[in-house]
């Protein structure tokens, strides 16, 4: 019998793994896996506050803060003033929304190449095992 190996190591192996699949398939749109993510979070929320997309995103929001200002260097996102003068809100520019509709089609074909590769058969157990290992932990 094989030795047991660290889930969480195992885990974060296959995501890297998996994120360099979708970078490359995406990478005819300039933008990586995880700012088309980012993107897509910020386009579906309407605007939301750097709090917000945390929230919706589960990112410390120190490495989310970073990440938006890549994404506005590149010219993909803008920030503008809220409903409080303290809060910033993140809208995406039109340079952002051009590229995010050049990757949309690139990452539905690695998605489908990922399905295939997974499985009708593969795709519910994964889907139970990561709701089962992203749930609340409850303290003992």
């Amino acid at each position: 019998m094989a030795k047991p190996t660290c889930l969480c190591i195992d885990l974060r192996t296959a995501a890297n793994h998996l994120t360099q699949i979708y970078d490359k398939g995406m990478s005819a749109s300039g933008i990586s896996a995880t700012q088309f993510s980012q993107l897509h979070m910020i386009l579906s929320l309407q605007g939301p506050s750097l709090k917000d997309l945390a929230a919706a995103s589960q990112l410390e929001r120190s490495t989310l803060g970073r990440n938006i200002r890549v994404l506005e260097k590149m010219g993909l996102v803008t920030l503008k003033t809220g409903d409080d003068a303290r809060t910033r809100t993140i809208h995406l520019s039109r340079k952002g929304k051009n590229i995010y509709k050049r990757a949309v089609p690139l990452w539905h074909g690695v998605q489908e190449q990922m399905l295939e590769r997974l499985g009708h058969s593969g795709r519910d157990p994964l889907d139970r095992i990561l709701e089962m290992l992203t749930a609340p932990v409850v303290a003992i």
